[in-house]
C-alpha cells in the first residue's frame, strides 16, 4: 500500500513510527514467532501489554510485539509489513472511531483477512458489543478492565489459533494450485535432466525459497563387484544441481565436498526415506514409481510447517510418476531405436531422423548414404558369426570416425549401414575412403570393400520409407557394377514414380466405379476371447486384379484423393454399424484409419460427425486410428481434430506405436484412448528378447498413461498367451480372424452369440 493510501485511513498529522519489540527477542522469521501489532494511544496500557507478554509462548512460539500509538502509525506500519497474526486495537484514539476505521482499512483497503483482530475499549457501552461483532470481522471485543480477569494470553491464544487455521487453509489452497500448475509444466519435460531441473524449481516455488539444491539418482555401480547375495551395488550420481552445487552435475555424490549435504542424501537413499531438518529438506522418490531411487535435497533455511510438508508429499508423488514416465519413454526409445549388437541407432532410428530433418526444414543440404559391406555373407560362412560380429564392431568404429557427430551412423540390415548428415561430410567421396586401409583385427589385416549410394534428403519423396526405397534402388544399381562401387541417386532410375502415376490415374473414379470396399478384422478381449470391436481395412479390386494396400494407400494419402476415399470409408463403416446393430451387436466399435493429410484439413472431423449423424450413428461407435508418425507430422490438426472426436465420446488409437517418432511431449498432448503395439514387435515374441522387452514396455506405458493397449498381428497362441500374461488388453490378428467382408464378420458375431 502506498503512503497516500495509508494516510487515507486518517487525516491526523503523521507521527514518527514507533516499534517496541521485546529487548530479548530478536526480529526473526514470522514462521518462528507470532507477531502481534498493538495499536493504542495510551502509553501506560502499551507498557503494561509489553510487560505481560514478555517471555510469553503460545502454541510453542514466542510473541514478537510491535506497537503503534495512533491510527496513522498503524497504517504506515501495515503498509510496509502485513505479516501479523493478531492486531490489538483500541476503539478510541485520535478519533472516537479510530479503531473501527482501522478494522475497515485492514479488511477492505488492504484486503487482509487472515490476521485476527481483537478490539479493545476503555469506555463500556460506547460501541455496543453485539452490533460491532455482527458488522465487523473481529475475533474478540472486550473491555480493557476485563483483560485482567480473562487474561491477555487466553485472548491471544484464541486469536492466534484462528489465524493459524486460516493461514493453513490459504497455504494449502495456494499450494495445491501451484502443484496443479507445476504438474502441467513438468509434463512437457522430455528428459531426466529437464525433469530434474523442473522439479528443483517447482519445489522452490512451492516452498517460496531459492532453488538451491541437488537431484541425485542411484544407478548400478560400474566399479563394484556383485555382492554375494546377487544384489548389484549402486552409487549415487548428481543428475541436476542449482545454486552453489551447480558445478557437480554428472559427478558422483561422493565428489560433493559438503559432508553434511552428502550425508543427508546418502541417508535418504540408503534408508529410502524423506528427511526433514531445521534448514533443509530431502525428498525421496522411490523406484516403484520413479523407476529408480531419487533424492532431492533443497536448502530451505527454515523449518517447514505441517501444511507445507503435506503439500510436499503430494508434489513428490506427482514428480515420482513424472520420472517414471520419462524413464519408461527413454527405455522404450533405446529398445526400439537401438541395434542390440552394435549399440548404435537402428533402421527405425534412421527413419525417425530422416523424418525429423525433413519436418524441421533441415533436410536441404543433407544426404542419406547407404553403405553395404561386400562379401559379408562369405566372410560369415568362412570365419563364423562370432568373428563377423567383432568385425562389424570394428567397421562401426571406422564409420563413426569417418562420419562423426552430428552425422548419424545407423545399422539398417545385417551388413548395411545408413548414414545421415550434411552433404559436405556425408557423400560418395568420403564413403570411398572408409576402406582405403584394411581393418586390423586379432593381429590380422582384412582388406574390405563396400558399395554405397547417396541420395539428398530434399527430394520429392513423400516420406522416409519412400526415400529409403529410392536409396536402396540406387544401391542395387551400384552393386550391379561390382564391388567397391558408389552411385548417386538419379530420378531416371525411379521406376516407382511411373507406377505411382499409373496408380493415381486408376484410383481416380475408383469410388464411383465400385472398386473399393472394406473388410473387417476382429479385435478381441484377451481375457475372455470375445470380439469387442473391429478395424475396417480398405481394399481395391479393379478389373485388372487386386492391388495391395501398401501400394495404393500411400498414393492416395499423398494426393487429394484421400479426402473422397476417406469419406467413403467412414460412410461404409457407418453402414456396417447399422447392419451390425440390426443383428444385436450394439456395443461394438468399428475403427477406421486416418492419415495426417486428412487431419490437416480443418473440416475433417466435422465431416466425419456429419456422416455419422446422417446414418443415425453416435460418434461413440466410430473409432479413429492414426499412425504415430502421422500424428506427429500433422500434430496441431491431430490434437484439435482427435480431441473434438473424443469430446463427443469417440475413441482414438495411436497405430504402429514404437516405430514412429513420438516423444513424451507428444504423448502427453495427443488425445488418445488406445496404444497399438506394432506387428513387428509382436511377431518377435518368444524368439527375440528385444521384441518382448519393447512389447512389455509399451504395455507398461499404456498402464502408466491409463490407456488400453491393443496388439496387432497376433498369429500364434504362444504370442497371445505371452500378451495375456503381460497384461495386454486387446488383440487382433490371424489367430482370431482374418479381415473379412461384412457378412462374414456378422456371422462371426452371431456364432459368438450362440457360443460357437
Amino acid at each position: 500500500m502506498s503512503r497516500e493510501t495509508a494516510t487515507q485511513l486518517d487525516e491526523a498529522p503523521d507521527e514518527d513510527l514507533v516499534f517496541a519489540p521485546e529487548d530479548d527477542i530478536p526480529a526473526r522469521d514470522s514462521r518462528e514467532v507470532w507477531r502481534v501489532l498493538a495499536v493504542d494511544d495510551d502509553k501506560g496500557f502499551q507498557d503494561t501489554t509489553a510487560l505481560s507478554l514478555r517471555h510469553t509462548r503460545i502454541l510453542g512460539r514466542p510473541i514478537q510485539l510491535v506497537q503503534a500509538y495512533s491510527l496513522a502509525e498503524a497504517a504506515r506500519c501495515l503498509a510496509q509489513d502485513r505479516d501479523f497474526a493478531v492486531i490489538l486495537a483500541d476503539v478510541v484514539m485520535e478519533t472516537e472511531d479510530a479503531g473501527l476505521r482501522l478494522v475497515k482499512g485492514v479488511r477492505e483497503t488492504l484486503g487482509l483477512f487472515e490476521p485476527r483482530i481483537v478490539l479493545l475499549t476503555g469506555q463500556p457501552g460506547f460501541a455496543p458489543v453485539s452490533r460491532i461483532m455482527e458488522e465487523y470481522d473481529l475475533n474478540d471485543y472486550c473491555l480493557k478492565s476485563d483483560l485482567a480477569r480473562r487474561g491477555l494470553k487466553q485472548v491471544l491464544t484464541g486469536a492466534i489459533r484462528g489465524y493459524k487455521q486460516l493461514r493453513d487453509l490459504a497455504t494449502a489452497r495456494k499450494g495445491l494450485q501451484l502443484i496443479i500448475e507445476s504438474s502441467s509444466r513438468l509434463a512437457a519435460a522430455r528428459s531426466i535432466d529437464d525433469l530434474a531441473r523442473g522439479a528443483l524449481i517447482e519445489i522452490s516455488r512451492l516452498l517460496r525459497v531459492a532453488p538451491e539444491g541437488i537431484v541425485c539418482v542411484e544407478v548400478p555401480s560400474a566399479s563394484t563387484v556383485m555382492a554375494s547375495d546377487c544384489s548389484v551395488a549402486a552409487e549415487a550420481i548428481v543428475v541436476r544441481a542449482e545454486g552453489r552445487f551447480e558445478t557437480f552435475v554428472g559427478a558422483p555424490l561422493q565428489a560433493l565436498p559438503d559432508s553434511r549435504v552428502r550425508g543427508l542424501i546418502e541417508q535418504a537413499l540408503s534408508g529410502r526415506i524423506a528427511i526433514e531438518i531445521s534448514d533443509a529438506q530431502v525428498v525421496f522418490l522411490p523406484r516403484e514409481e520413479a523407476h529408480a531411487d531419487y533424492a532431492i535435497f533443497l536448502e530451505t533455511g527454515r523449518t517447514l510447517e505441517p501444511a507445507e510438508l503435506e503439500l510436499l508429499n503430494v508434489f513428490a508423488t506427482n514428480v515420482s510418476r513424472g520420472f517414471g514416465n520419462v524413464a519408461l519413454i527413454s527405455r522404450l526409445d533405446r529398445l526400439a531405436f537401438e541395434d542390440s549388437l552394435l549399440g548404435i541407432p537402428n533402421k527405425t532410428a534412421l527413419r525417425r531422423e530422416i523424418e525429423r530433418l525433413r519436418l524441421t526444414g533441415n533436410g536441404r543440404g543433407s544426404n542419406l548414404l547407404l553403405f553395404d559391406v561386400d562379401n559379408y555373407s562369405g566372410l560369415s560362412d568362412a570365419l563364423g558369426p562370432d568373428f563377423t560380429d567383432r568385425l562389424l564392431r570394428m567397421i562401426t568404429a571406422r564409420l563413426q570416425s569417418f562420419f562423426p557427430a552430428p552425422a548419424l551412423v545407423t545399422r539398417v540390415n545385417e551388413d548395411i549401414f545408413g548414414i545421415v548428415g550434411h552433404d559436405a561430410q556425408v557423400n560418395l567421396a568420403r564413403a570411398g575412403e572408409v576402406f582405403a586401409t584394411p581393418i586390423e583385427l586379432e593381429d590380422s589385416s582384412y582388406p574390405l570393400t563396400a558399395c554405397y549410394a547417396e541420395i539428398p534428403l530434399d527430394t520429392e519423396h513423400p516420406d522416409a520409407p519412400s526415400l529409403k526405397r529410392a536409396a536402396w534402388r540406387t544401391l542395387q544399381q551400384a552393386k550391379r557394377r561390382g564391388g567397391g562401387q558408389g552411385e548417386r541417386w538419379n530420378p531416371t532410375i525411379e521406376l516407382e514414380s511411373g507406377l505411382r502415376y499409373r496408380l493415381h490415374s486408376q484410383l481416380l473414379g475408383a469410388v464411383d466405379r465400385g472398386e473399393l470396399h472394406l473388410v473387417y478384422q476382429p479385435q478381441v478381449e484377451l481375457a475372455s476371447g470375445r470380439i469387442v470391436g473391429a478395424e475396417a481395412l480398405l481394399r481395391w479390386s479393379p478389373p485388372s486384379g487386386p492391388v495391395p494396400p501398401d501400394q495404393f494407400i500411400p498414393v492416395a494419402e499423398n494426393s487429394a484423393l484421400i479426402h473422397s476415399i476417406g469419406r467413403f470409408v467412414v460412410e461404409q463403416a457407418c453402414t456396417a454399424i447399422r447392419r451390425l446393430d440390426a443383428d444385436g451387436a450394439r456395443a461394438l466399435v468399428i475403427s477406421v484409419n486416418v492419415s495426417g493429410r486428412q487431419l490437416d484439413r480443418d473440416s475433417f472431423i466435422e465431416e466425419v460427425h456429419s456422416v455419422c449423424a446422417s446414418h443415425g450413428i453416435s460418434p461413440t461407435r466410430l473409432g479413429l486410428e492414426v499412425t504415430e508418425t502421422s500424428a506427429v507430422t500433422a500434430f496441431e490438426g491431430a490434437v484439435s481434430g482427435l480431441g473434438a472426436h473424443r469430446r463427443l465420446g469417440g475413441k482414438v488409437a495411436i497405430d504402429d506405436f514404437g516405430t514412429g517418432m513420438a516423444s513424451l511431449k507428444y504423448l502427453q498432448t495427443l488425445p488418445f484412448d488406445y496404444l497399438k503395439i506394432d506387428r513387428s514387435f509382436v511377431s518377435r515374441l518368444g524368439d527375440d528378447e528385444q521384441g518382448g522387452q519393447i512389447a512389455r514396455m509399451i504395455i507398461e506405458l499404456g498402464r502408466s498413461l491409463g490407456v488400453t493397449v491393443i496388439a496387432e498381428g497376433v498369429e500364434t497362441e504362444a504370442q497371445a498367451g505371452w500378451l495375456r500374461r503381460a497384461g495386454c488388453h486387446l488383440a487382433q490378428g490371424w489367430l482370431f480372424g482374418r479381415p473379412v467382408v461384412l457378412e462374414q464378420f456378422a456371422e462371426c458375431l452371431r456364432n459368438q452369440g450362440r457360443g460357437a
